[in-house]
């Protein structure tokens, strides 16, 4: 009788009999999927559905056969025989969607490597020739010469200011001695209804000057600057920071001199009965 040919093995009854075997080898141990499900990290339903061969609820080949290798190690079987069993059966098996196929060695596009004729470079304009470095080198030096001569004009008007400010006081000094004569009585009465004090400072000088109770200058005075002020009943100086840098005038009458350089001078009144003893002092004179 002549031999007879092996016949192939069906993959789909390979399939299903590589669940049913795990499903038998697992219920021989007396093992349950939750047992299985709770060690691994699987889900019951996907193990069940290895056990069932339904391979919709399956996820992709590559990640069942990581539930074939744990399922098998868990039950005690040869995990990678089994995992080697199910490829088998899974490759040949039409229900099991497989990855396209990809080209291992595509097909790399032809480069031109031919040598091409050098461009040709027309006549550069005149432009061109200059030395960018020059042109912004004459940019930087034309900007620090505009800042150069700005700030020589600016220290030029200070320093004619500040000359102009020193003269004032200069000049009204040696005004003092001609106009000895007694300033008339009926400006001096008109005058007296409010108190009027005007501030000339020959000095840089820190004031803090109020007038009837009210804050009417708090801040430092520059040399040259001059300020008017006018109270019902007095001022008070509560500070005046350089006592020889100010001059003070009352109601037309100058005030004695506040003090020495960089003196300083707090809580100063000036009201009217300052005003009558400055006069007194003045006529007495």
């Amino acid at each position: 009788m002549p031999d007879q040919e092996p016949q192939p093995r069906d993959p789909v009854s390979e399939l299903a009999s590589f669940g049913e075997e795990l499903r038998r080898e697992r219920e021989i141990r007396g093992i349950s999927l939750k047992e299985i499900s709770d060690a691994t990290k699987i889900s019951k339903r996907f193990l069940d559905a290895l056990e069932r061969n339904d391979h919709k609820t399956l996820p992709a080949p590559v990640f069942t056969r990581g539930f074939v290798r744990e399922y098998s190690r868990y039950v005690g079987l040869n995990s990678e025989e089994m995992v080697n069993r199910y490829n088998f059966a899974a490759s040949n098996d039409d229900r099991i969607e497989k990855p396209p196929a990809v080209a291992k060695y595509p097909q790399t596009p032809v480069r031109d490597i031919s040598p091409k004729p050098a461009a040709k470079r027309g006549i550069p304009s005149a432009f061109a020739l200059v030395d960018t470095n020059i042109i912004v080198a004459i940019l930087i030096a034309a900007a620090l010469a505009g800042v150069a001569y700005w700030a020589i004009q600016f220290k030029r008007r200070e320093r004619e200011r500040t000359d102009a400010a020193n003269a004032v006081p200069v000049a009204t000094t040696k005004a003092a001695p001609v106009a000895k004569a007694p300033p008339p009585a009926p400006v001096a009465a008109t005058d007296d209804s409010m108190l009027r004090l005007t501030l000339e400072a020959t000095g840089n000088s820190w004031v803090r000057l109020d007038a009837d109770g009210k804050s009417v200058l708090n801040t430092e005075v520059m040399a040259g600057e001059k300020r008017s002020f006018e109270a019902s009943d007095r001022f008070r100086f509560r500070t005046i920071g350089n006592a020889a840098g100010i001059t003070l005038i009352l109601n037309g009458t100058r005030v004695p001199p506040l003090g020495e350089e960089g003196e300083v001078v707090k809580d100063r009144i000036y009201d009217r009965q300052s005003l009558t003893e400055l006069r007194a002092s003045q006529d007495s004179q």
